[in-house]
């Protein structure tokens, strides 16, 4: 039975691998929206792994606030050389994506300079409500006094379905 098991995990390891590698070699030309639809493929941020033969765009995932947030590659490096650093924090590296896809809104995330700023169309959940960008280059939280031209609020947030 443990050999069943095995044979069962490693072929699921190759078959995450493998889509991981073909999203890779796709990343380049898929906006925010195209990644996060294909979240599954994306691996994790390993502190350890040499990207510097990546390309440029190729997408990661690191948990943020308790919440998975997808980062594309912008400088290809050795994370090796940059202990303790993580996609979140280093905005030279990592662009933080964002979606046009209201049921795959995530959290609000605020720029880290230039990296992560928002876009016309891109949807996040901040206060239980749902925000659509109105701008192109939006640096400015939803919600606030003084940044009602930079979002459009959608309403309510959509309920989560706990599957029950």
């Amino acid at each position: 039975m443990r050999e069943v098991y095995e044979l069962a995990n490693e072929a699921m390891r190759a078959k995450g691998a493998a889509d991981a590698a073909s999203l890779r070699s796709q990343a380049a030309s898929l906006d925010g929206t195209a990644l996060i639809a294909r979240e599954e493929a994306i691996p994790q941020y390993d502190p350890q792994k040499d990207y510097s033969l990546w390309p440029v765009g190729a997408p990661v995932w690191e948990e943020v606030d308790g919440e998975r947030q997808v980062f594309t590659l912008i400088t290809p490096h050795n994370a090796a050389n940059y202990p303790g650093e993580l996609p979140s924090n280093t905005p030279a590296l990592w662009s933080i994506t964002h979606t046009k896809d209201p049921a795959a809104a995530k959290q609000y995330t605020a720029p880290n300079g230039t990296s992560g700023l928002w876009m016309s169309g891109e949807v996040c959940l901040k206060n239980g409500h749902l925000w659509k960008s109105t701008q192109d280059n939006n640096p400015y939280p939803p919600g606030e006094t003084g940044t009602e031209t930079f979002w459009e609020d959608l309403g309510a947030a959509p309920e989560e379905d706990d599957g029950l």
